[in-house]
């Protein structure tokens, strides 16, 4: 009998830009892994082989990340259990992105624009039975068509603004304050730093978010 595979999943840490180190409630969530995948905003190397430490690692680079001489991709896709898992960040232009975040701080509520970005990260990364992305920093497991769409959440969710930091001077200070507001609507669930794990074996693929 087929057993099903434990993928651990990963965005947005951010190590190095705005933490210190991985929390370490990442390591105790990813034991067992057989892989790990990670969405984007490492933001600096090390993290790679920390994780590495637990089990393989298959990652793609984010709009954060410096990576100096490593290169990463911008979307992959691995075969795990004979299922096809694509990889992403699932940043789109900055215009779009900055349009969300303006538009539900002029609504102060959340709206639902996934609707779009899900179909549309599909279309970049190709046909497959599973798309991880981050990059928006808030869980989600949502069923587009024939592909579970998983976002694990971030293990630094807050970002620039992560341990209550004040925001910074300035035009950058105005979009801090209007983040904060858009990310305060999320909710404190979807602000609590997060790994995923995906259980994949030949029922299909099961998605699972842990608080870390």
């Amino acid at each position: 009998m087929s057993r099903s595979v434990r993928v651990g999943v990963v965005a947005d840490t951010h190590v190095g830009e705005y933490l210190d180190a991985l929390p370490s409630g990442v390591g105790r969530a990813l034991e067992g892994c057989a892989l790990i995948l990670h969405a984007g905003d490492l933001s600096v190397p090390r993290v790679l082989d920390e994780l590495g430490e637990i089990a393989p690692v298959v990652a793609v680079r984010g709009d954060h990340d410096r990576l100096g001489d490593l290169e990463l991709p911008w979307r992959a896709v691995v075969s795990v259990a004979g299922r096809r898992i694509g990889l992403i960040h699932g940043r789109r232009a900055l215009a779009l992105d900055v349009a969300v975040i303006a538009s539900h701080v002029v609504a102060g509520r959340r709206l639902r624009w996934r609707a779009n970005l899900h179909p549309s990260l599909v279309r970049r990364v190709g046909p497959v039975d599973c798309l991880v992305y981050g990059h928006w920093h808030e869980p989600v497991v949502e069923q587009v068509g024939g592909t579970l769409v998983f976002c694990p959440g971030a293990v630094c969710p807050w970002g620039n603004l992560e341990g209550g930091r004040p925001p910074r001077p300035g035009l950058k200070g105005v979009g801090d304050r209007g983040v904060r507001r858009y990310r305060m609507q999320l909710g404190r669930t979807a602000m609590t730093p997060s790994v995923g794990i995906l259980e994949v074996g030949p029922d299909g693929i099961a998605a699972q978010v842990i608080p870390v």
